[in-house]
């Protein structure tokens, strides 16, 4: 019998901290995970992880299998021999798997703290006809099952619980999986829409529509720039819209045009963008916070459709001033010196300037927190067209394969139709090294 590889232990330690989870936690997932596959029960407890990690216990091809599954990666990745694995690498999340929801809500209700209570009967609900026929799991969903009172209160939620939540959203954007975010951020939309049906006063309604519109807002990024829904996306801007305008809020007004105009953009509607951001440099007239990040969209926007001149006088604009900077105030857009620069490298790409392209774009990357994934993704994917285009290829390929790396970690729609762009863009065969793993990571991302 051949002995157990060690080699897959520290990769094993690498890959279980990366994504925050402690031994035991690891072990409970890969429970989960053989019950979702109708594995039955495994015996694998914290100890066990451990032991695993010094090397001190070999790893049976079943926990192997499961290991793989469970991270995303083959069984070379983790450290062993392409042939032990008997299940095929995919994604660390399935967003059909019961159990990985429940996980997920479970985990989200837990980060969104005592205010999350009041959005589990709407996320239960959601989840209803899959739910019922698992009873066992219902207590990670059900306040009812362990905490009465905190069933009684959700049905009560307070307009403060609803804006606490709405922060916490935010700081929860950068990190978490967007498939799991939206469950929760979608039935806050659901909750404040419900809420709008009974009386307030003319205050609470507008702090009400106000805290709509931000929601509203977030869970259409969610749902469009993350994964790929631009019916829902456009849905929820709009939403969005009419409950900033109804509660007389410029900026919401305005970050929810941005975000409309990016989507038809995308969609290849430029006349129609560019009018939404007229509309919304209208509200920024009344909240100038938000006019540099906008200007930096028209400008993103004029470049891609050929108007280079018009580019230039966007992104100017796109500059904050001293006020605006002195007045800023938490958006739900991320935009800062990294962000602008990010913007004016892909502008420089577009009008053929690839040597300034790449200087800037390099320092964009150098300046982005780790945290900031998305435009993480659109500047690597920049970089390597600007390699690509200076005959780098192993460079461009490099560029490309990082970002795929962040792309595979969570969902992010937007840059994955970049970097298939990318691809498109390279046409050559399949011979380049550099090239076929490039691919590789773009087959762990389809996948």
């Amino acid at each position: 019998m051949t002995a157990p590889t060690t080699a897959g232990r520290p990769r094993l330690r690498e890959l279980r901290t990366e994504l925050g989870w402690t031994q035991q936690q690891l072990a409970d997932k890969l429970a989960y995970l053989a019950w979702t596959l109708g594995q039955g029960h495994v015996a694998v407890n914290a100890d066990m992880v451990a032991k695993w990690e010094r090397g001190v216990k070999g790893i049976s091809p079943r926990y192997r299998a499961l290991l793989c599954h469970l991270f995303g990666v083959t069984a070379e990745q983790l450290g062993f021999s392409p042939a032990v694995s008997t299940v095929p690498s995919r994604p660390a999340r399935d967003a059909e798997s019961l159990v990985s929801l429940l996980d997920d809500a479970a985990s989200l209700l837990d980060q969104l703290g005592a205010a999350g209570t009041a959005l589990a009967p709407q996320m239960l609900s959601a989840w209803k006809d899959t739910v019922t026929s698992r009873r066992t799991m219902l207590g990670l969903l059900d306040p009812a099952a362990t905490d009465p009172a905190g069933h009684a209160r959700a049905a009560t939620a307070t307009l403060a619980d609803l804006e606490q939540l709405a922060e916490r959203y935010q700081d929860l954007h950068a990190t978490v999986d967007p498939s799991a975010l939206l469950t929760p951020v979608a039935a806050h939309v659901r909750m404040a829409t419900a809420a709008l049906g009974r009386d307030h006063t003319t205050a609470e309604r507008r702090r009400l529509l106000r805290n709509r519109a931000t929601v509203a807002t977030l869970a259409g990024r969610l749902a469009y720039e993350d994964l790929g829904d631009a019916l829902s996306g456009r849905a929820y801007y709009s939403m969005a819209l009419d409950s900033a305008r109804e509660a007389e809020d410029h900026q919401a007004a305005a970050t929810a045009l941005g975000y409309t105009a990016q989507l038809a953009h995308a969609d290849g509607m430029t006349a129609a963008a560019l009018d939404h951001l007229v509309a919304a440099l209208a509200h920024a007239e009344h909240a100038p916070a938000v006019a540099p990040w906008l200007a930096s969209i028209q400008a993103i926007i004029h470049t891609d459709s050929g108007d280079h001149t018009a580019a230039a006088d966007a992104l100017h604009r796109a500059e904050p001033t001293a006020h605006q900077r002195a007045t800023q105030t938490p958006l739900l857009f991320d935009y800062g010196p990294a962000h602008l620069a990010a913007a004016t490298g892909h502008v420089y790409l577009q009008a053929g300037d690839h040597t300034a392209a790449r200087a800037v774009l390099a320092t964009a990357l150098d300046r982005l927190p780790r945290t900031e994934h998305r435009t993480r993704v659109l500047a690597l994917t920049d970089l390597a067209t600007a390699e690509l285009h200076a005959g780098r290829l192993t460079d461009a390929c490099r560029h490309a394969t990082t970002a795929a790396d962040l792309l595979h970690r969570a969902p992010y729609a937007t840059g994955a139709a970049r970097l298939r762009a990318f691809r498109t863009m390279a046409a050559r065969p399949l011979g380049p090294r550099a090239l076929r793993v490039l691919d590789d990571h773009l087959g762990r991302i389809a996948a």
